[in-house]
């Protein structure tokens, strides 16, 4: 009895599903091993920089001149254009930590009642698994504008 055409396809969906969860077991596990290194030692600039080094090259990578399947301006690079309604939220996120910062420092900087954005995360990078949910948050919001565009490069099946 020969295969289908849906065995195919429930199969190809099994192993990506598979794949899927091994490759964020991977991600977990380094992210685990990359927080817990020696803070501004080599070895950790190295293990931040793998991640940078690999989105890039997965960034680069891909046909020239694609465009994305949602309509997003492009120019003639083919590159995605940058638009206020898309920067707006990261613009107000920069200004609030900036005046916080800005605050805490003004009030000498060790205030207990504004403190810096710097003195918080200092006392929450003191546990490893606060370190790790940030490196893994870090990850996540370094790969979801790659992987928007790796998705809208896969070629359309007819």
């Amino acid at each position: 009895m020969a295969a289908t055409k849906g065995d195919s396809n429930v199969r190809r969906s099994t192993v990506l599903r598979a794949a899927g969860v091994v490759g964020a077991a991977g991600v977990v596990a380094y992210a685990w091993w990359a927080t817990g290194l020696q803070p501004f030692t080599t070895s950790a600039y190295v293990a931040v920089g793998l991640p940078v080094a690999g989105l890039a090259v997965v960034a680069v990578v891909g046909r020239p001149g694609s465009r994305f399947a949602d309509g997003a301006a492009m120019d003639a690079r083919g590159v995605g254009r940058l638009q206020l309604r898309s920067t707006f939220p990261w613009v107000v996120l920069l200004l609030l930590a900036v005046g916080l910062e800005v605050a805490g420092l003004a009030l000498g900087g060790r205030s207990a009642e504004v403190p810096t954005l710097s003195t918080v995360i200092d006392h929450a990078l003191g546990r490893h698994g606060v370190r790790l949910a940030l490196f893994l948050v870090w990850l996540a919001v370094g790969w979801a504008p790659v992987a928007r565009v790796a998705v809208h490069r896969r070629p359309r099946a007819a």
